[in-house]
């Protein structure tokens, strides 16, 4: 599947103010990769291939691993089925994974699409789309229509797979009230399965039903297909963890207050929210922080007990994403060794590679290192493996990419890399936060990059009519606050842009940091 050029049209993109957020910057941590060789297992997002990385951590595959597909009872699945942004269980030993097992958040169709919030909703669930988000699959599900890339490319009625963690909203994850933080949104070739998981509430053995946020789930306990159950005689309870599937579409409609959505369920499962590892196992967990207090939390279900690496914990609050790595003990909480915040992109940049090298590369004049677990995507060739270990013998200087990343004390850090077609003339842009701009020069720097606008750029800003400004233009910006996206290209000395396209973007853009 060939990406479509983020930034080709951009004034499209521009005018309904659509940030690079929602379109996949990618998220790391600080670690420089934890060795798989004394790995028993993980838990999280898959960052790259060859074999498969998982949290940064390279798991080596071959024919006796097991590939699952947790939506579908844990049928027999292939490696050639996962995607950069899945999320996953893994059982490792020596540095092999003998199972890998790939289970979504979602599935079923959108009931709303925020790019004012970057959110869509799908089964009554909402689905954040941070800069740590991935996409993938063809708008509208067909194998000849342009392919996914950022969320305004998702409409309602569409079908997707979102893959990501839940995050509880309210003071404690059993109240119900979760979101999902999405790493991937997929929209696959085949639809029509219904997928669920979250929290139970509103439960009535009565009414037989329970609702999962903006989702009714009725069990059917009559007719030719009663609803099948891991649980006594289908019964739940309020708080409990549930997976719900159904062959048939919901009913009813769905609004964020008084929302009739129904889903009759052909199965529910009582589950885990993350999966069991043995006493002993060390193993890496990623997910959002619940439940925090003094040198302990919860993460996706596993109480993780951080006395041993407190200094870790300073910062530390709910609902950030972390990677947990330690060791199981008898009663099961994960004794940490170590704790890494996820930091997702404050910027994105696009245009040809100036240089790289196993240690980073160079794009646009921008420096970046490059995180052990950044995500890596080749939509020009395909090319597998493609990962933090071998980027440097992949690509080639000249290489058109997208590159996103964040600034640290030491330089950039990449935390997503992706080689895209080579446009046939010099094409470069840029989005992040804007940090120094000047009215009289007519010029904007950000991310380290010198944007020239002119007469002839087109503008795009709130309030900006049928009759955009340059004065317009940089009198909707306010230094260190706005984001701003621009696309041209690339000037005559590095680090510099000649904008045909620039955009103030909304006044509540944000980056997650």
């Amino acid at each position: 599947m060939k990406r479509k050029l983020l930034f080709a049209g951009i004034s499209v993109a521009l005018a309904a103010a659509t940030i690079l957020a929602a379109c996949g910057g990618g998220s790391s941590g600080s670690s420089m990769g934890t060795s798989a060789s004394t790995m028993n297992g993980a838990s999280g997002t898959i960052t790259g291939f060859g074999s498969v990385f998982v949290n940064g951590t390279e798991f080596a595959t071959g024919m006796h691993t097991q590939v699952l597909d947790g939506d579908n009872d844990d049928a027999a699945s292939s490696t050639a089925n996962l995607q950069v942004g899945m999320t996953v269980d893994v059982d490792a030993a020596g540095g092999s994974a003998s199972m890998l097992r790939f289970t979504s958040a979602v599935r079923g169709e959108v009931d709303a699409v925020d790019t004012t919030m970057s959110t869509l909703t799908v089964l009554g669930q909402t689905v954040k789309i941070t800069s740590g988000s991935s996409f993938a699959g063809n708008v509208s599900n067909g194998a000849a229509a342009a392919s996914v890339a950022q969320l305004s490319d998702i409409h309602v009625g569409d079908y997707v797979v979102a893959f990501g963690y839940v995050e509880c909203t309210g003071s404690s994850c059993s109240s119900g009230a979760t979101d999902i933080v999405a790493t991937l949104v997929n929209e696959p070739a085949s639809v029509g399965k219904y997928r669920v998981q979250g929290y139970v509430s509103n439960y009535s053995s009565s009414g037989n039903s329970f609702t999962i946020n903006g989702l009714t789930v009725d069990i059917a306990t009559m007719g030719a297909s009663p609803t099948a159950c891991n649980t006594m005689n289908c019964t739940f309870a309020n708080g409990d963890f549930v997976s719900v599937r159904s062959t048939a579409a919901p009913t009813g409609t769905y609004s964020a207050t008084g929302s009739t959505l129904t889903l009759t369920a052909s199965d529910i499962k009582l589950r885990p929210v993350a999966p069991t590892f043995a006493a002993g196992s060390t193993v890496t967990i990623e997910g959002p922080v619940t439940q925090l207090s003094g040198t302990s939390f919860v993460v996706r279900g596993i109480m993780v007990d951080a006395s041993g690496v407190a200094s870790s914990m300073m910062g530390l609050a709910n609902n950030q994403i972390v990677e947990v790595t330690g060791t199981v003990s008898a009663s099961g909480t994960l004794m940490a060794t170590s704790i890494e915040v996820e930091r997702h992109a404050t910027f994105t940049l696009m245009g040809s590679l100036d240089s790289v090298s196993a240690g980073g590369l160079s794009v646009l004049g921008q420096s970046f290192t490059v995180a052990s677990n950044a995500r890596f995507v080749d939509w020009a060739h395909d090319v597998r493996p493609f990962n933090a270990t071998n980027f440097a013998t992949v690509l080639m200087q000249g290489d058109q990419l997208i590159v996103s990343g964040y600034p640290s004390g030491s330089g950039n850090v990449a935390t997503r890399v992706e080689r895209i077609p080579t446009p046939s003339s010099a094409a470069a842009a840029v989005e992040g936060i804007v940090t120094s701009d000047s009215a009289s020069a007519d010029t904007m720097t950000v991310a380290g990059i010198t944007v020239t606008l002119n007469s002839s750029t087109r503008l795009f800003y709130l309030g900006a009519g049928a009759a955009p400004t340059l004065t317009g233009f940089f009198g909707a910006i306010t230094p260190n606050t706005s984001v701003a996206a621009a696309f041209g290209t690339p000037g005559s000395m590095a680090g510099t842009i000649t904008a045909a396209d620039a955009a103030v973007l909304r006044p509540n853009a944000h980056w997650e940091d």
